[in-house]
C-alpha cells in the first residue's frame, strides 16, 4: 500500500507562511522519525516504508521549535518538539520509545486583550496521498465499516486500511476530558488524497485573557495490521484513564417484560417469582444480577399529561408496580443471592414538575429558561451548579441507601446539555452539544458531564455502572471513558423478540467496530439476546452465539418460567461470559465481520455469522490469514449441530444458511486423544475445561472441569484409530461412553456444582 500522508495542523486563522526558521530539527524512536524543516513537518515510518507522512503543512507561522528529552510516567522516555506559533499557540509533538504513535498536544494561549470563548476547535487535518489506489481501501470508525469512497464521520477514532495487507493508519483521540473528539473524512479523487479533519467539540471552551489552556491529545499511528493497532489503542486508553474494570456481571433486566404484561416492565410480584426461579435454575450457571428498569418510579402526585415527554424522572418513590418500595425489593433480591440493580436517569429532570427546582438546571444560551431536551430525555441538571450538585448527591445517595449495587444509567447526554439524537453513531458535522450555558462557565460541557459522573461515583462507591446509551447522543460516548464500567453501544433491540432481522443483528453490528474497547475501557453491552419461542431458533442462536463468542455483556429479559425447557437451556449454555479478548478476523475486509475468534492456550473457538436473512453465505478463508498454521491439520466440532466435522488444512470452507451461524471448536490434530468440545457452554470447553493433559506412558487423558449440579456434562474426545477406551473415572460419579467413529463422547451428571477431576485410560 503506497500511502502518503499530509497532516495540516489547523491552529488559527490562516496566516501566510514564513521561511524564517531554516534549521532542521527532528525527533525519533525505533519506529518513527519526525522532522521540522522551515515550515514543513514530515514523518517517516522505519519499519513500514509504504506508510509515510510525506508532509505536514502548518498554516500558522512557526517562530520557534525546541527539541527536548521527555519522560512520562505512563509512556516512558521519549523526545518532544515544542513548536511555538506567532499567534501564541504551542503544539508539542512527542515520540516515546517503542511506541507506534505520534502524540500531538495543543495549548491555547490568549494574548488578545479579552476573554476568548469557542464551542469547537479544529486541531488537525490529516491528508493522506493514496496514489493510484491499486488496491481498494476501507475505513472503520464509530459509524462502522465503509469503503474509502463512502467514509463516514466518526467519533474518537478513524482507521484507513488496505484490506489485503491490513496495513493501516489510525487517527484517534487518546484523551477526551476537555472535549469530544470528532473526525470528518473527505476523499478527493482528483488529487488522489484522503483527508481526515480532527476537531474537538467543547460546548463551551473559555480561555481567559492572559491565560493558557490545554486541549486533549491526538494520536496518529501506523500499523502493519490495523486490528493490532486498534487493540493497542484500546490498551492505551485504559492506561491513560487508569481503568481497572470490576468483574463483569451476568444480568437479568426487566425492561422487555413490557411485551408480556400490562405493567410496563415488571412488578414486585413477578420479580420475586423470577428471582426464586432463577435461584434454582440459573444461579449456578452464573446469573448473578437482577436489574429493575423503567416503570418503577412515580410522578410525585403530578398527572402524567402535565409532565414532559419520556419516562418519569423523579426517581424518589416507587409506584403501584412496587407497592412495598424499592428498598424492600432490593433486600429480597439480595436474600435470593443476586446483586440488586436499578435503572434511572442520573442527570435528567422535568421542568414541568414542581418536584424539581428550576435552579438546578442548565439554561438556554441566551435566557434563563431551563435547557429542556426536545425528545424524551428531559431537562438537563447542571452538575457545576451548587444546587444541581446537591440535588444529584441526594438522588444518588438515596438509591445507594436502598441497597442497589448495579445501576443502568440512561439519558446520559443530559449530563452535558445536548439533544437526544437517537439512533446515531457516526459524526455528520452537526454540533454535539446544545445551545446552552452552565452555571460555572470555566467548565466545558465534557467536564460538566464527567463531574456529574464523579459525583455519582462518590455517592455510590463500588457500584457497577452501565451507561445507556451512546447511541442516544455520542456526547456520552468517549466522555464516559474511565467513568463507567460498561456501555450500551447499540439501540434497543426489542424487535428481535419477534425475529426482526435488523434488530437481531443490531447489537453485533454496533459493538463490532468497538470490539477493541471491550474488556479494556469498559464492557460492551449490545442489549439482551432473546431466546423466546417468538424468535425463530436460527435467529436466537445467532444472537446468543455472537454474545458468547465476543464476550460482550450477557443480558436476558424474560420471565424464565415461561420458557420452554430447550429455550431455557440456551441461556444456560451462554452463562457465564468469558473474559478473553475476542477478535473479528475480517473486520477490515467486510461490511460486517463474518468470522470471530476467541482462544486461550488450550483451544480456539470460531464464530461464523451470516448477516443475510435470505441468502446463503459461503466462507472460504485462509488459515494463515486467520493467524493459524496453514501447514497444520485442525480438528473441528460444530456446537449447534453437535457434530464432529473432521479436519481441515490450509483453508476453512463453510456454507451458512440464511440468518444462521456456526460455532466451531478448533484444535490442532494430535497423535493422541484430546478433548475437542464439551456440552457445558457455547464456547465448548474454552471456559469449563480448566486443565487437560495427556500422559503417554500411562496412555491416560485427564483433566479438571467446572460443572453445574444436575447438568449433564459431556466431553467430546477425538481419538486416533489405534486408541480404545479402557476405563473412565471421575470424582462425580459414573461416566457413560458413546463411540461415533473417531469421536468418543464421555458423559456424567455432576452431583454438585464446582470443579471435578476426570480420568480416561486408553489401551
Amino acid at each position: 500500500m503506497k500511502i502518503q500522508i499530509t497532516i495540516f495542523l489547523i491552529l488559527s486563522t490562516l496566516i501566510n507562511l514564513s521561511n524564517t526558521n531554516a534549521q532542521t530539527v527532528s525527533i525519533e524512536n525505533n519506529l518513527l522519525t519526525l522532522r521540522i524543516h522551515k515550515q514543513q513537518i514530515t514523518i517517516e515510518n522505519k519499519k513500514l516504508p509504504d506508510l509515510k507522512v510525506k508532509n505536514i503543512l502548518l498554516p500558522g507561522q512557526i517562530i520557534a521549535s525546541e527539541k527536548t528529552e521527555t519522560s512520562d510516567r505512563l509512556w516512558g522516555e521519549g523526545q518532544s518538539l515544542e513548536t511555538h506559533y506567532n499567534d501564541g499557540r504551542k503544539v508539542t509533538f512527542t515520540l516515546y520509545g517503542n511506541n507506534p504513535f505520534l502524540y500531538i498536544h495543543t495549548v491555547m494561549k490568549n494574548r488578545s486583550g479579552q476573554d476568548v470563548r469557542v464551542s469547537r476547535l479544529e486541531i488537525a487535518s490529516v491528508e493522506m496521498s493514496i496514489g493510484e489506489m491499486n488496491q481498494p481501501l476501507n475505513t472503520l470508525g464509530s459509524g462502522g465499516f465503509a469503503p474509502v469512497q463512502q467514509a463516514q464521520g466518526s467519533y474518537t477514532y478513524t482507521l484507513l486500511a488496505e484490506p489485503d495487507s491490513r496495513h493501516s493508519i489510525l487517527t484517534a483521540w487518546l484523551t477526551q476530558k476537555q472535549g469530544i473528539g470528532v473526525m470528518t473524512p473527505k476523499l478527493d479523487k482528483g488529487k488522489k488524497t484522503y483527508k481526515v479533519k480532527a476537531e474537538l467539540e467543547f460546548g463551551n471552551y473559555l480561555v481567559r485573557n492572559g491565560k493558557e489552556r490545554g486541549t486533549d491529545i491526538l494520536l496518529i499511528g501506523f500499523f502493519e495490521d490495523g486490528r493490532e493497532g486498534l487493540e493497542l489503542y484500546g490498551e492505551y486508553l485504559a492506561k491513560a484513564y487508569q481503568i481497572q474494570l470490576p468483574a463483569k456481571p451476568e444480568v437479568y433486566c426487566t425492561w422487555y417484560h413490557r411485551n408480556l404484561n400490562g405493567s410496563g416492565a415488571s412488578t414486585e410480584k413477578m420479580l420475586q417469582e423470577n428471582a426464586n426461579f432463577a435461584k434454582e435454575n440459573l444461579a449456578d450457571f452464573g446469573l448473578n444480577t437482577f436489574q429493575i428498569d423503567d416503570h418503577w418510579q412515580n410522578s410525585m402526585g403530578i398527572p402524567k399529561n402535565r409532565l414532559g415527554s419520556g419516562p418519569l424522572k423523579t426517581f424518589a418513590e416507587s409506584n403501584e408496580n412496587f407497592p412495598s418500595g424499592m428498598q424492600y425489593t432490593a433486600k429480597h433480591l439480595k436474600q435470593a443471592g443476586f446483586t440488586p440493580g436499578l435503572w434511572f436517569m442520573p442527570f435528567s429532570g422535568d421542568m414541568h414538575n414542581p418536584y424539581f427546582s428550576k435552579e438546578i438546571f442548565a439554561k438556554h444560551l441566551w435566557s434563563d429558561v431551563p435547557y429542556d431536551v426536545k425528545k424524551w430525555s428531559g431537562t438537563c441538571i447542571d452538575a457545576t451548579n451548587p444546587a444541581g450538585e446537591k440535588f444529584l448527591r441526594e438522588r444518588f445517595k438515596r438509591i445507594y441507601d436502598w441497597g442497589y449495587r448495579y445501576y443502568k444509567i440512561d439519558g446520559l447526554h443530559t449530563g452535558a446539555p445536548s439533544e437526544n439524537i437517537y439512533v446515531t453513531r457516526s459524526y455528520d458535522g452537526v454540533p454535539v452539544y446544545g445551545s446552552a450555558r452552565l452555571y460555572n462557565d470555566e467548565y466545558t460541557f465534557t467536564q460538566c458531564f464527567r463531574k456529574g459522573l464523579s459525583i455519582l461515583r462518590e455517592e455510590a462507591p463500588g457500584v457497577f455502572l452501565l451507561g445507556c446509551a451512546a447511541t442516544q447522543n455520542m456526547s456520552s460516548f468517549a466522555a464516559s471513558f474511565g467513568m463507567v464500567d460498561a456501555m450500551r453501544v447499540g439501540p434497543d433491540n426489542d424487535g428481535a423478540i419477534q425475529g426482526a432481522w435488523g434488530k437481531t443483528t443490531a447489537g453485533a453490528d454496533y459493538a463490532g467496530n468497538l470490539y477493541f474497547l471491550h474488556n479494556k475501557v469498559w464492557y460492551n453491552d449490545p442489549d439482551p439476546y432473546f431466546v423466546r419461542s417468538s424468535n425463530p431458533l436460527n435467529k436466537a442462536r445467532w444472537m446468543i452465539s455472537w454474545q458468547a463468542i465476543s464476550g460482550a455483556m450477557n443480558t436476558t429479559s424474560m420471565q424464565y418460567a415461561e420458557l420452554a425447557p430447550e429455550r431455557l437451556d440456551m441461556i444456560k449454555r451462554a452463562l457465564p461470559t468469558h473474559n478473553l479478548n475476542a477478535r473479528p478476523i475480517d473486520i477490515l475486509e467486510n461490511n460486517k465481520p463474518r468470522i470471530w475468534m476467541v482462544k486461550n492456550d488450550r483451544q480456539i473457538v470460531l464464530g461464523l455469522f451470516n448477516w443475510n436473512e435470505r441468502q446463503n453465505t459461503q466462507i472460504d478463508y485462509s488459515l494463515k490469514r486467520m493467524g493459524l498454521n496453514d501447514s497444520e491439520n485442525y480438528e473441528l466440532f460444530d456446537f449447534w449441530d453437535n457434530k464432529y466435522l473432521g479436519n481441515i488444512k490450509s483453508k476453512l470452507s463453510q456454507t451458512l444458511a440464511p440468518a444462521s451461524c456456526k460455532v466451531l471448536a478448533v484444535r490442532p490434530r494430535k497423535v493422541y486423544p484430546q478433548v475437542i468440545s464439551t456440552s457445558r457452554h457455547i464456547t465448548q470447553g474454552l471456559m469449563d475445561v480448566k486443565e487437560e493433559s495427556w500422559n503417554p506412558d500411562k496412555r491416560t487423558l485427564s483433566g479438571t472441569s467446572a460443572v453445574v449440579k444436575g447438568d449433564r456434562y459431556e466431553l467430546r474426545i477425538i481419538v486416533p484409530e489405534e486408541f480404545n477406551i479402557k476405563s473412565t473415572k471421575s470424582n462425580s460419579g459414573k461416566m457413560f461412553i458413546q463411540k461415533e467413529g473417531k469421536l468418543i463422547r464421555v458423559s456424567f451428571t455432576p452431583k454438585k456444582s464446582g470443579t471435578i477431576n476426570w480420568n480416561i485410560e486408553f489401551k
